[in-house]
């Protein structure tokens, strides 16, 4: 797995530190295996009567620890897997994620975080006239933030962060895309109440591109900067709400057609409906660039391929327990994809539809096992991609113990 070596060490002392403090307590770690078989209509992602459909094959192992220790807390969640497929052999690939981080604070009102992230998955998307591949093009990404924060039980607190993130693909097409990007921000936050938290602050960011695009001499760059506004609200004890906006501009040295000037921000709402039904509703606005980072609720797709100027996206997740051994997962989302080519300025528009239904039976403590179904289309005009229709089926068998 082609981790770093900072993110590989992260992750080692990470693990180490959760596995050796596990002693002391009853099994706060988990380990697992899951075997999945999907079947796909549109494998490559193609347009209408281009279609070429496979059945993949992927074996998993994941493990996890979560383990609090005096005032801080330890935690992390890895997977390892292979996928085959049956007819389009060369997407044969290895993928893995991981999630890592660490809680401290201190004994008076100091606190903060360090987190980690990592993924390599298989990735389809077309830019820049490139056609859908049958040889496994693979994204990588790892994904760095520390934050500080003063001020933890009073009702005005300040906090500054500092992040860094960088992406690259495994086919050389691409290599205009692979980027690496840091970021800062410092803000405050007011608490009127125990179940409202406002906040202010200010962020930026500086993006580096790793190599010159078509029509470009060098590499380009991009500034970004950022006046936000935030609010976390608890109205009910079955709701859940937080909201941010922010007046963002982002600039370009060389391909100034993709600048962005305007109105960005994110809404989440999680509300039980009762003690059987959760529903999660995430709405987003944001460059694509930073779309597909945005983690605002539980089985988020994390991935860089979003290059569009702005992405309007809205998901809306359910969960409802049929019986205590069987539950039900239901999704439907939408994202409207704004596109303009950094060479020519021609502009295009992309509106991709994801409707997704799953069932889940725990058969025991450490066995369970599910199918899910979903449908995804796209449309597109101008330099959008074409249209194309995926219908995916699938079931899985896990074993976890904990």
């Amino acid at each position: 797995m082609n981790l770093s070596p900072q993110l590989a060490a992260i992750a080692a002392g990470l693990t180490l530190a959760g596995a050796a403090l596990a002693q002391s307590t009853e099994r706060p770690w988990y380990v697992g295996a899951m075997l999945d078989v999907t079947r796909e209509s549109n494998v490559l992602g193609t347009r209408p009567g281009t279609e070429i459909s496979d059945t993949l094959y992927t074996a998993t192992v994941r493990g996890g620890l979560n383990q609090p220790f005096g005032r801080q807390r330890v935690y992390a969640d890895a997977s390892v897997n292979q996928q085959r497929f049956d007819t389009v052999s060369g997407r044969d690939h290895k993928g893995y994620d991981l999630s890592a981080g660490f809680d401290w604070s201190t004994v008076e009102r100091l606190s903060g975080n360090f987190t980690v992230h990592a993924n390599q998955q298989l990735t389809d998307f077309i830019v820049d006239g490139i056609v859908p591949s049958s040889i496994a093009n693979l994204e990588q990404s790892e994904d760095f933030n520390a934050r500080v924060r003063l001020g933890v039980v009073t009702e005005l607190g300040f906090d500054a962060s500092v992040g860094t993130r960088r992406v690259s693909f495994s086919d050389p097409n691409f290599a205009s895309r692979e980027y690496k990007e840091n970021t800062a921000s410092l803000g405050l936050s007011y608490r009127p109440s125990g179940i409202l938290t406002l906040g202010a602050g200010i962020s930026a960011a500086r993006t580096d591109y790793q190599a010159a695009a078509v029509g470009q001499t060098e590499p380009d760059r991009n500034d970004r900067q950022d006046v936000y506004l935030t609010a976390d609200w608890v109205p009910t004890g079955a709701s859940t709400v937080n909201a941010r906006i922010s007046i963002t501009k982002i600039e370009y040295e060389q391909a100034t057609a993709t600048d962005f000037d305007g109105i960005t921000g994110s809404l989440s709402w999680a509300w039980k409906a009762t003690g059987l039904l959760n529903l999660t509703t995430t709405l987003s606005r944001d460059t694509g660039q930073d779309t597909g980072f945005l983690r605002l609720a539980d089985g988020s797709t994390v991935t860089g391929t979003d290059f569009s100027r702005v992405t309007n996206a809205l998901e809306v997740r359910a969960g409802y327990d049929l019986t205590g051994k069987i539950s039900m997962t239901g999704a439907v989302s939408y994202a409207n994809r704004d596109l303009v080519d950094a060479v020519t300025a021609a502009t295009g528009q992309e509106k991709i539809t994801t409707l997704s239904l799953g069932a889940r039976w725990a058969a025991t403590r450490t066995i369970s096992a599910g199918c899910n179904i979903s449908r995804e289309s796209s449309t597109a005009t101008g330099i959008g991609t074409p249209e194309s229709v995926n219908n995916r089926f699938g079931c899985f068998g896990q074993v976890t113990f904990d």
